[in-house]
């Protein structure tokens, strides 16, 4: 979880690839109109958000029931979000990037909906998730990918006890 640009389809991928889950990103399940609007450099209300979050819940419920789990990239801007797509079985990993860092990969971004303009609406809708709520992996400028990715499988890793 974490806003545009935050690297979370590259992580969900990752993850997806080491537990051998599939992965499902929450962007292809926003509808049209709600890629228009952000595109516009509107962001999204939670009325907005309702039927997508609707959308993602049973994805996710339906996914895990047939493979016995899931990965998800999904932003879970507020922690009612949150709620929503959680579950007794479900955990988060949220994407702490620095609003630089951020800009600059947005603006780099070629051919997605989220542009830059779109970075102040999610910045103040983001409610950042307690140490309880969510694993956090600090994402540093320029740092690898794979980096990330291990951070967050050593934190899995310690909290299952592995």
């Amino acid at each position: 979880m974490g806003v545009s640009g935050s690297g979370k389809t590259t992580l969900g991928r990752g993850l997806s690839a080491h537990y051998g889950f599939p992965f499902l990103d929450a962007d292809d399940f926003h509808t049209p109109e709600a890629k228009a609007k952000m595109a516009s450099g509107e962001g999204l209300t939670d009325a907005d958000r309702a039927p997508w979050l609707a959308r993602l819940k049973t994805a996710l419920d339906e996914s895990a029931a047939k493979s016995g789990g899931v990965v998800l990239a999904c932003s879970a801007l507020k922690s009612s979000y949150r709620t929503t797509l959680g579950g007794p079985q479900t955990g988060f990993v949220f994407l702490d990037v620095p609003p630089e860092v951020l800009r600059s990969r947005l603006e780099e971004r070629q051919g997605s909906y989220a542009k830059v303009s779109l970075l102040p609406s999610q910045l103040a809708t983001l409610e950042e998730p307690d140490a309880g709520d969510a694993l956090t992996v600090h994402v540093k400028a320029d740092e690898d990918a794979g980096l990330v990715l291990a951070d967050a499988l050593r934190q899995l890793d310690a909290l299952s006890g592995r």
